[in-house]
């Protein structure tokens, strides 16, 4: 650390983050030249170098990230490969969305929509190395995995998500994990926006749903029609979107043999159905 921030470094306390879909970093409480600093340390190999060059591109984007020093994948410094980022301080945005705070919703619409306005060449030569990735494109491609199983639901879902596809927005950018932990605020305002592991250019819409699918109690309250509104969108476009979350979701159980947080394949099964049927009702 000090060969990197170019500072003398006096080592204070290290405490295990909590793990998520990845292995658990630390937390690094330090003096910086005699100032307390706090750091993450990553020690996560999977796409680590993705993460490093993708946080390092976004650095002059107007929204707080995390900056990040010394990639090691080699193993150099610790024996495992690393890097270590700004550890932001704050609270998740989670809370007060559930609570319904009207500032917490406008604030998650802003910065998904400040993200999604990021170009190429904002990130310059990291650009060349992301996925792109349209709502059309996800839909073939977990098609392409489903048909194979001889599943008639899947193949009905198919069919009707093709024959009602709306004029698609284009792919936009995005860190890969819209969920609301991943954004840290503080005193009501935004503090940063983490885990870029998974960034890329996709389907904004799909993006921005994710929360809703994961906590089902943030919808009804017409966040994701003044999302749409916002980004000049027709929001009866969310119907066809629904149906492509549930065939993709059920799709993920399916392969890995795993729930997706509430969601079961077999009330998955039960939401496309119930969806072709609205479906049908509405062609």
């Amino acid at each position: 650390m000090s060969l990197f921030l170019k500072s003398q470094v006096d080592f204070i306390r290290a405490e295990l983050l909590t793990k998520s879909t990845r292995e658990a970093p630390w937390r690094l409480d330090v003096k910086v030249n005699g100032v307390p600093h706090s750091y993450v340390l990553q020690l996560d190999p999977k796409d680590m170098e993705y993460e490093y060059r993708i946080l390092k591109a976004v650095e002059p984007i107007p929204i707080s990230t995390p900056h990040v020093y010394g990639l090691d994948l080699q193993g150099e410094a610790l024996g495992v490969a690393c890097f270590f980022s700004d550890f932001i301080a704050g609270e998740s945005l989670l809370g007060p969305m559930l609570a319904g705070e009207a500032w917490a919703e406008e604030l998650y619409r802003n910065t998904v929509c400040a993200l999604q306005a990021v170009t190429e060449d904002d990130l310059g030569d990291v650009s060349l190395g992301l996925e792109r990735n349209t709502a059309d494109d996800l839909l073939e491609n977990v098609y392409a995995h489903l048909k194979s199983r001889s599943l008639p639901l899947a193949d009905a879902a198919y069919r009707e998500l093709k024959a009602s596809m709306p004029a698609l927005p284009s792919a936009r950018f995005s860190n890969g994990d819209l969920w609301l932990d991943n954004f840290i605020i503080r005193d009501g305002k935004l503090a940063g926006v983490i885990d870029f592991q998974g960034a890329a250019f996709s389907d904004p819409i799909f993006e921005f749903l994710l929360p809703f699918f994961v906590s089902p109690e943030l919808k009804g309250r017409g966040i994701e029609e003044r999302y749409c509104q916002q980004i000049g969108v027709d929001p009866a476009i969310l119907q066809w979107y629904h149906g492509l979350e549930y065939l993709e979701t059920w799709h993920y159980v399916l392969l890995t043999g795993k729930n997706f947080v509430h969601h079961t394949a077999e009330s998955l099964e039960a939401k496309l159905m119930e969806w072709l049927e609205d479906a049908s009702r509405l062609r």
